[in-house]
């Protein structure tokens, strides 16, 4: 069923879990598991979907820690300045974005603190996975290329993005980019409606065939 237009958690005024941001040099401990996957793409399309609630199981999620999450591997706890440790990062803003949420926690803190009292999604997940021979500069091309014109052109919406290469540590999964998107739009300095196609109940569909046509256009 797809989720009602009014989407939103409790405000970050009066929610435990989003009310104060931590003071810099602050230790945060790592966040646990923030969502349940919807799984991969169909077929041959090496991708994996999700949807980031502002609850899950009984926890509060935040935007900050979704994004520290990501960026900073291996259960780092969460200090300012951000340190991130993943092989790279981008933030990739709408248009209109104001040009302070370049800042990764900047951005995560204004859609945390612009939370809706009944919000249930807080982002929108996707992975990208490329083979192990790839370049590893072209696989990050091509996620960033369909994050900017996909995501943040096409639907206002921002995106963080945080490639990982487990091979690095010594791990047989393969190198791939994560795509933390808001579930809300930005217009100027405020969140705004819901990207609803990637909400729904086709969300995983259509944002396979999103990146289906991203590649057969660019790779």
């Amino acid at each position: 069923m797809p989720r009602k237009a009014t989407n939103a958690a409790k405000p970050a005024a009066s929610d435990a879990g989003t009310a104060v941001p931590a003071a810099p040099g602050a230790s945060v401990p790592a966040a646990t598991r923030d969502y349940a996957s919807q799984g991969p793409f169909a077929g041959d399309l090496d991708g994996s979907f999700g949807i980031i609630p502002c609850t899950f199981k009984c926890r509060p999620n935040r935007m900050v820690d979704v994004v520290h999450r990501r960026l900073v591997q291996f259960g780092r706890p969460m200090v300012e300045p951000l340190a991130p440790t993943c092989t790279r990062f981008d933030v990739i803003l709408p248009p209109h974005a104001p040009d302070a949420c370049y800042d990764p926690l900047v951005l995560a803190r204004l859609i945390d603190a612009q939370r809706m009292p009944d919000q249930q999604d807080l982002a929108i997940l996707i992975t990208l996975r490329f083979e192990h021979h790839a370049l590893l500069h072209r696989g990050w091309e091509l996620a960033r290329g369909f994050a900017l014109q996909c995501l943040a052109t096409e639907r206002d919406t921002p995106v963080v993005a945080a490639m990982h290469v487990p091979q690095v540590a010594g791990r047989k999964l393969k190198p791939h980019v994560h795509l933390i998107a808001s579930s809300r739009r930005i217009l100027g300095s405020n969140c705004a409606d819901f990207v609803t196609d990637l909400l729904g109940a086709d969300a995983k569909v259509n944002a396979a065939k999103l990146w289906s046509d991203w590649l057969a256009a660019n790779a």
